[in-house]
């Protein structure tokens, strides 16, 4: 007879956390909560798969008060909660165009809407700009647990109060923990000799991490290979690629001008993300130029390291192990949510 292998530690876990966060929810409401989780991490609908981002809280309104340009739309509200189910069926969609579910128990209702903030893509997105508000942090009242599917197996819990945790379903040992800092590290790279500013060396660095974190929503994996600004392949390591003409610059978009075209600055970062969607690798320089994408090593280069993955990781670690001068170091990230950014070794 089989072993039966249960998540319990993780359950406690995820009871502590949301004592911790939001003592105030109600009890079926924490096992509504429960009882979806393994769901979120392989929600489809038509064919399309939705990584869900939820707002528990116990006041919507302080959210949308205190977060400028933020809007909410209440679309449902129920005196008990049989309807959880259906009600979250029907608004997790939308998460597909950016917006972020709320579930509010307020004044012993519950109440289910979609929420967003309409600002510049060069900007923060909602959960950050709500986990750097100080009224927020520090309205003791004021409840909230953030639920950030990251990927088709590890699901990410953060709370007002400072709690975060991440549960992986998989048996590896990945480390979503580190995510945010393996981004600004590829980031930092991508404009390390960027000539600007501070404040527009922040805003554009902001941009591009904008970029990145809907990319990994988005697309099936990648590779991107950060090289020097005058970084040039004399004996064809990349030559079986795309090289644009004309390097595409995200810093003359709007950087270097007094205005700027939104609807352009979009079109462009969506232009990077079915890049890096293309097959091969993407290739940007450290004064954040998009040199080529579409690009392949040939086999003979991949590594012959014990390295657990397919012929994208292998090609990542064959680069980064390449010694090749001028080139910095490479990013990479996998459909399953691995992600990582390495330096090239001298």
């Amino acid at each position: 007879m089989a072993d039966n292998l249960y998540f319990t530690e993780a359950k406690e876990t995820v009871l502590r956390f949301i004592t911790k966060e939001y003592a105030t929810m109600p009890e079926k409401l924490v096992s509504m909560l429960l009882n979806n989780f393994y769901k979120f991490t392989s929600y489809e609908e038509e064919s399309k798969q939705i990584k869900p981002r939820i707002f528990f809280t116990s006041n919507i309104d302080m959210i949308n008060k205190n977060i400028p340009n933020c809007y909410k739309l209440q679309l449902f509200s129920d005196e008990d909660e049989q309807f959880f189910n259906s009600r979250l069926k029907s608004l997790l969609v939308f998460c597909l165009n950016d917006w972020t579910v709320y579930i509010e128990h307020k004044d012993n209702k519950y109440n289910y809407g979609i929420c967003k903030v309409f600002n510049s893509i060069k900007e923060k997105s909602l959960a950050e700009l709500i986990f750097e508000n100080e009224i927020l942090l520090n309205t003791e009242k004021f409840n909230l647990i953030y639920i950030d599917t990251l990927s088709s197996y590890a699901i990410g819990l953060r709370g007002i109060k400072g709690g975060n945790i991440i549960i992986n379903f998989s048996i590896n040992d990945t480390n979503f923990l580190n995510r945010e800092n393996v981004i600004k590290r590829f980031v930092n790279a991508s404009f390390s000799k960027l000539k600007t500013t501070k404040n527009k060396l922040n805003e554009i660095k902001i941009l591009y991490e904008n970029i990145l974190k809907r990319a990994i929503n988005d697309i099936h994996g990648a590779i991107c290979v950060v090289v020097d600004k005058d970084f040039k392949d004399p004996k064809g390591y990349f030559a079986d690629g795309v090289w644009l003409n004309e390097p595409i610059e995200f810093s003359k978009t709007f950087l270097m001008t007094r205005s700027y075209s939104e609807a352009k600055l979009t079109n462009i970062a969506e232009l990077f993300i079915a890049m890096l969607n293309y097959d091969g690798i993407t290739i940007v320089d450290n004064i954040g130029r998009i040199r080529a994408y579409n690009v392949f090593i040939k086999s003979d280069r991949l590594t012959k390291k014990n390295v657990t993955g397919g012929a994208r990781k292998r090609a990542a670690y064959a680069i980064i192990n390449s010694g090749m001068k001028k080139i910095v170091g490479v990013y990479f990230h996998s459909q399953d949510g691995e992600i990582f950014y390495e330096e090239v070794k001298k």
